[in-house]
């Protein structure tokens, strides 16, 4: 494969195709719109203590992960955790405490409002060698509303391995020289198992157009069926790898960068990469072809409409999925004002990675509240990294490296972006073991 390198406001119907299953939802645009959540609530009405209730947190192992409490020991709780909250609608940080024997950590001061609650469980050398080859970390998250006496229980997983994952995503919108500028977005594939994957034919996308926030004439329960889908991701706009089945070899522990344009950006501005030497570029109807490097046909429902193959942005729900024939695949079609918008199914039998990516915007959630998921818990948990909107412009979302096998690092994938993302600088390169 050349160049991989190792290391690392409208109204409209949502109805299936199959089933004649019909929902009525509201949009802000046709395409490309945010939803809400259910249950949304800031502070209470009233004043003293009422505004500072505290949270507990609970953090327990999932069922699926119930041998590795037993195998160490751990009789109550998941002890040792760190859980992370963040009141939405505020700046960026995560406030920090640590579970005691019986798995339960307190946040005294937090005040009313509606919260990120997640928890994040490294095992040292002992617990990893206690547990064999079952998990390197533990992790969960959930949204939660805190008002008097407020609780939550989350229910931790274990880090899966063996698996292709998108390791980065560069998305940062900025404007220069007040014209907006978003060519120079790109993102990474890495093999995080120890046998060597193929990349031919398989399936790239996001979730763009399915609604994940409140809006005051649209309520996230018009959306929970299709973000909160069991069987699968639905999604308009689609990319396929080229190759015949062996032609894209990716060996464990190398990556491939894929640009939205592989050219060098870094002439319009420093600090944007130049990706003249990216493995793969998405192709789109009207954008400039580097023609050394291969590209990514679009093969959804149509044509991304500005020409260079989907423009991605944090926030977006990225996934990556075997090879499909996507003209038999489930269709749901958005009726809207200006005609029908068909979305596609992508199985969860055919998904291999999920990646649900936040962005820093506390302005936009104050105003519009995320929902209580993008996904269905089964794909992500919890959305993370955080890279400032419209800011930025030197950092990326990466995965977490969590350990390493020989001379190959090992990144987190808990199936919880607040756990397993972090933001940093944007780079093709994996921090060494």
């Amino acid at each position: 494969m050349r160049g991989v390198r190792q290391g690392k406001a409208a109204a409209i119907r949502l109805r299936s195709s199959r089933g004649g299953r019909a929902l009525s939802i509201v949009l802000l645009t046709a395409l490309g719109a945010c939803g809400g959540s259910e249950g949304v609530s800031g502070p209470p009405d009233g004043g003293g203590d009422d505004l500072r209730p505290g949270l507990t947190v609970t953090v327990e192992l999932d069922s699926d992960a119930a041998a590795i409490g037993q195998q160490l020991g751990w009789t109550a709780g998941v002890p040792g955790a760190e859980v992370r909250i963040h009141r939405i609608g505020t700046a960026f940080a995560w406030e920090t405490a640590t579970t005691d024997a019986d798995g339960v950590a307190r946040f005294e001061d937090a005040i009313a409002g509606r919260y990120r609650v997640a928890a994040h469980r490294p095992l040292n050398e002992q617990e990893q060698s206690a547990v064999g080859a079952a998990a390197l970390a533990l992790g969960d998250g959930v949204l939660r509303n805190v008002a008097t006496n407020a609780e939550a229980t989350l229910h931790q997983t274990p880090d899966r391995r063996g698996s292709l994952v998108i390791s980065e995503v560069y998305a940062t919108t900025p404007f220069t020289a007040e014209t907006r500028y978003d060519w120079h977005y790109y993102f990474e594939l890495y093999n995080n198992s120890d046998q060597t994957v193929y990349l031919d034919r398989k399936i790239w996308g996001t979730n763009l157009g399915i609604p994940d926030k409140e809006f005051s004439t649209f309520s996230c329960s018009a959306s929970e069926p299709w973000r909160n889908d069991p069987d699968g991701i639905w999604a308009h706009f689609l990319h396929r790898f080229p190759g015949g089945g062996t032609d894209h070899p990716l060996a464990p522990g190398d990556f491939a960068v894929v640009a939205l344009d592989a050219v060098d950006h870094s002439s319009i501005d420093p600090r944007f990469p130049d990706l003249s030497g990216a493995d793969f570029e998405l192709l789109g109807s009207a954008d400039v072809d580097n023609p050394d490097v291969p590209n990514l046909p679009e093969v959804g429902v149509e044509p991304f409409q500005l020409g260079h193959g989907l423009r991605f942005f944090i926030g977006h729900v990225f996934f990556i999925a075997e090879d499909l024939n996507v003209a038999a695949l489930e269709r749901g079609t958005l009726t809207t004002i200006s005609g029908d918008i068909e979305y596609l199914k992508l199985p969860a039998e055919a998904l291999i990675d999920v990646l649900d990516t936040e962005d820093d915007d506390a302005l936009e959630e104050q105003e519009f509240p995320p929902c209580d998921g993008k996904v269905h818990r089964s794909f992500d948990r919890l959305g993370g990294g955080f890279v400032e909107h419209g800011g930025d412009l030197e950092f990326s979302v990466q995965r977490m490296v969590i350990g390493a096998d020989g001379g190959r690092v090992i990144l987190q994938d808990t199936n919880t972006g607040a756990v397993d993302l972090i933001r940093a600088r944007h780079t093709p390169e994996l921090p060494p073991p």
